[in-house]
């Protein structure tokens, strides 16, 4: 397989992860 697709991929997953962590921070801290 090719090294560049996962490297997207990781890219992509760990945007989407970051994104709800971020989100749930936000109304963790605004009740």
């Amino acid at each position: 397989m090719k090294k560049t697709i996962w490297h997207k991929v990781l890219k992509v997953v760990i945007a989407v992860a970051t994104a709800i962590l971020g989100a749930l921070g936000v109304n963790a801290m605004n009740p």
